[in-house]
């Protein structure tokens, strides 16, 4: 799908919509069932670095390279004069986020080098519930609805993945093995496993009810 006109950094699903957010600050909405797919374009004036939509579909979350979070209503036939919901400023730029599937207006989001904080925010008032420090760049997080906890992939200094209770935010375990900055993070369906990719080159696979002890992957492929 054609479009962008410089590196695409960020994508994410609602339904038959792709939201794809480039290095200039552009996000497309792509209905993937027609030929002109393009049925719309959010504007921000840095590049988009990551893109969630709820899990309800009723909003897309955007951040950015100048520290911008923004929250968009569901418009896919938005224009250039759509306003979003609700900017909500952090210190560095907003690579990592995600909804919490349990609390609709919940928002975990990973705080940069300069800053190494788990942030927890409340979409309605903007501010951290919550916010553990990692001291550490956080580069990719999910939630683990099974056992009610949140991942976090780190980069430096130890480029692991860190497993927190919910709602005490209190570290819970962990998996370790990357040597280099944690860049993915993926669930299986099942939610008995998460995946990482990391910028040493490989992936693994690790088993989420072994976090609370030093855990080896259970596969690992490059």
């Amino acid at each position: 799908m054609l479009g962008h006109l410089s590196v695409v950094g960020a994508l994410s699903w609602n339904h038959c919509i792709l939201s794809s957010g480039s290095r200039l600050g552009r996000v497309y909405h792509h209905d993937v069932r027609v030929a002109q797919h393009q049925v719309g374009t959010l504007h921000h004036k840095q590049a988009v670095c990551a893109l969630k939509w709820s899990l309800d579909g009723r909003l897309l979350s955007s951040g950015c390279s100048d520290g911008l979070l923004t929250i968009w209503p569901h418009d896919p036939g938005a224009n250039v004069q759509s306003q979003p919901l609700k900017v909500i400023t952090q210190t560095t730029a907003v690579k990592a986020m995600e909804w919490c599937p349990w609390q609709s207006e919940v928002l975990a989001v990973g705080g940069g080098m300069k800053d190494g904080r788990l942030h927890i925010l409340d979409i309605n008032s903007g501010k951290s519930i919550q916010a553990p420090s990692t001291n550490s760049q956080i580069c990719s997080l999910i939630w683990l609805p099974k056992t009610k906890e949140i991942a976090t992939g780190q980069g430096t200094p130890k480029n692991d993945v860190i497993v927190w209770t919910c709602p005490a935010l209190s570290r819970s375990g962990g998996f370790f093995g990357h040597r280099g900055r944690v860049l993915h993070l993926a669930l299986s369906p099942d939610q008995t496993r998460v995946f990482s990719a990391a910028a040493d080159g490989t992936a693994s696979v690790w088993n989420c009810y072994q976090s609370s002890s030093p855990s080896k992957p259970q596969h690992a492929h490059f």
